[in-house]
């Protein structure tokens, strides 16, 4: 079946039915009627003009008006004279079966009991089956529309008294959210609107296949996802991005996680899909209607304004834009080139957990100062990318590190932005023999530097 828009398709009897008397009608899934595709609101229209043209009809009210069906606009209770006389649909279930079509529905007295706006999604790229949902105010609960897929329903946004005491004329949004695929949302604004009423308005919505997603849902309480974290703050939060801080006011928190960002995009999109709250904080925010926290372009994540990942692992420094709080778009802060890499070690090193590994430059050539060279007293200690010295005990077979490589001068004033010669030292007492490396900190985020050292077997405690 299709949408109906021949008023010849209804069938009285079969898809649409009067009670003359209480003065309603009534649409039926039946005979070229399905739920699901509905009826325009000009083929109810022409319908009724149709069907008052014979004699049967004539004595009784005409049911309603039509100002413009172009724009969607009909009048339930009104005869085209102006007159009312409180015809309406005669449930719900007609209603939502109504298509292309706002429309108010008045009292015999002419007093408005119900309004309702058309919402007729403009939507592309969601799978089969999509559940779209709105809110008809900022904070309010959200509701699935009737039927899956793109809608175009008529939404209740206004109830009198004896129909729900409400008045949701002056806000309307739109979402689609579904598993896999990317998101969007639309609001009024976006088709130049400031309210709703009885009248058709088309928002659009565009997604896709979302290739980012790492894992299933049902990952979500293991590890890495269960351990990403999410607050939201009603203040400022400083964080620092390179050598300056800017404020936030959501907190992604990967420092426990370790996560990629690819995982807590996973996380963070499974969270807008839910419920129930997903602020780890104090705060209550209902994860299907809050604001969007990142997206990717390419294989860089972007966060949306006044959003911030703690955390973020050495390999990823460099694909990541933050977008500060009460900033507009393009205004977004990102951290200086961070080189990363591992230092591997061997089974020596690495056994009780008790060897120890320290990062030097190898000389100071940069800064003009030979003093400073290995192999001196005034060796310096490399930092990695957040200011703290490369070293540490040996607690795996592979160790991370980063790099200010835009921003380090340890070596001498404009030594940032080269590449940094530097030696590994190791070394695990009554494991393994001391042991060193030597290689490049260059402009690159997969530097490997291997070392192996002997067994000690000659070793006195």
């Amino acid at each position: 079946m299709a949408k109906i828009i021949d008023p010849d398709s209804l069938v009285v009897g079969t898809e649409i039915t009067f009670d003359l008397g209480a003065k309603t009608f009534t649409l039926i899934e039946a005979g070229n009627l399905t739920a699901k595709d509905g009826v325009t609101g000009n083929a109810i229209w022409a319908k009724f003009v149709d069907l008052w043209a014979t004699a049967s009809y004539q004595p009784y009210p005409f049911p309603m008006n039509v100002l413009d069906a172009r724009s969607g606009q009909y009048i339930f209770g009104q005869d085209p004279g102006g007159s009312y006389n409180g015809w309406k649909p005669a449930n719900d279930v007609t209603r939502q079966m109504i298509r292309d079509a706002g429309w108010s529905e008045y009292s015999g007295a002419g007093v408005l009991n119900r309004q309702y706006v058309g919402l007729v999604g403009l939507a592309s790229g969601f799978p089969a089956g999509a559940q779209f949902y709105y809110q008809r105010a900022s904070a309010s609960t959200a509701y699935n529309f009737t039927f899956t897929d793109a809608p175009n329903e008529g939404i209740q946004v206004f109830g009198d008294a004896a129909n729900g005491n409400f008045d949701n004329r002056s806000y309307f949004k739109l979402f689609c959210r579904e598993a896999n695929y990317t998101y969007d949302d639309a609001v009024l604004a976006d088709v130049g609107e400031s309210g709703t009423g009885a009248f058709k308005v088309s928002l659009p919505i565009s997604v896709g296949s979302d290739l980012k997603i790492t894992a299933a849902d049902g990952a979500m309480s293991g590890a890495p996802y269960s351990s990403i974290g999410l607050e939201y703050f009603g203040v400022n939060q400083s964080k620092q991005v390179g050598s300056q801080s800017y404020n936030f006011r959501t907190v992604i928190d990967n420092t426990t996680a370790n996560a990629t960002l690819e995982e807590i995009y996973t996380k963070m999109q499974y969270n807008l899909r839910q419920t129930g709250d997903i602020d780890d904080g104090a705060g209550n925010i209902t994860g299907q209607t809050a604001n969007q926290l990142c997206y990717f372009v390419g294989d860089t994540l972007y966060t949306t304004a006044g959003v911030f990942i703690d955390g973020v692992i050495a390999a990823d420094l460099n694909r990541i834009y933050f977008l500060p709080y009460g900033s507009a778009p393009g205004s977004e802060v990102f951290y200086p080139y961070a080189a990363a890499g591992t230092l591997n070690f061997n089974t020596a090193l690495t056994a009780g957990g008790t060897g120890y590994y320290r990062m030097y430059f190898a000389n100071d050539d940069a800064g003009g100062n030979l003093g400073y060279d290995y192999g001196t007293a005034n060796a310096i200690t490399a930092n990695d990318n957040d200011g703290f010295p490369i070293t540490g005990a040996i607690s795996a077979a592979s160790i991370g590190f980063s790099y200010d490589y835009d921003g380090n001068v340890q070596r001498g004033t404009g030594s940032n932005g080269d590449d940094a010669p530097i030696v590994v030292v190791a070394g695990n007492a009554g494991s393994a023999k001391p042991v060193v490396a030597i290689g490049t900190i260059s402009r690159s985020k997969g530097i490997s530097i291997t070392l192996t050292a002997e067994a000690d077997r000659a070793y006195l405690d």
